[in-house]
């Protein structure tokens, strides 16, 4: 066995992305740059022989998606699971202001946000970061969703008030 095989064979043996840190507490041989390289050899391979698939960066570490040429077939598969414009305003709300508590939430919605927080709860997009009051923040799984290393990654929402702002 080489190492890229079993960088592949623990990136795969995942439901979601692997954090290097984990990769690398492993196979403590390698560092992250080896790593790095690695991915990026195994991508090569998978490009070269057409597969439909790619190793990318996502949160803190490496998980396995589909090439963006399939979404559509991906979609069209899990479409009954898609989340409502109510929940993907809540999740908006909480990835730019999050931490955030529910009366912050409603305040800037300007309706009651229960159902999509327990939606997106549902769907594992947000915790509760637990105090008094609770806040609502977002999960590695919102930054896998989305594909975003980190939510610095996120669009700058200046741009979306300056275009709205005109309305």
């Amino acid at each position: 066995m080489n190492s890229k095989e079993i960088v592949e064979s623990l990136i795969f043996s995942m439901s979601g992305s692997l954090a290097v840190k984990d990769i690398l507490k492993v196979m403590p041989e390698l560092s992250e740059e080896t790593l790095e390289q690695l991915v990026a050899e195994l991508n090569a391979l998978y490009e070269e022989s057409g597969r439909s698939f790619r190793i990318e960066r996502a949160s803190e570490g490496y998980m396995f998606v589909t090439r963006q040429e399939y979404s559509p077939y991906i979609k069209a598969l899990h479409e009954p699971s898609r989340l409502s414009n109510a929940a993907m305003e809540v999740l908006a709300v909480i990835a730019y202001k999050g931490p955030c508590t529910k009366q912050v939430i409603d305040g800037i919605r300007g309706v009651d946000s229960s159902s999509s927080l327990k939606s997106l709860l549902n769907h594992q997009l947000i915790d509760i970061k637990s105090g008094k009051p609770m806040a609502y923040y977002t999960t590695t799984r919102f930054l896998e969703f989305f594909g975003l290393k980190s939510l610095a990654d996120l669009p700058d929402i200046s741009q979306y008030e300056e275009i709205f702002s005109g309305e």
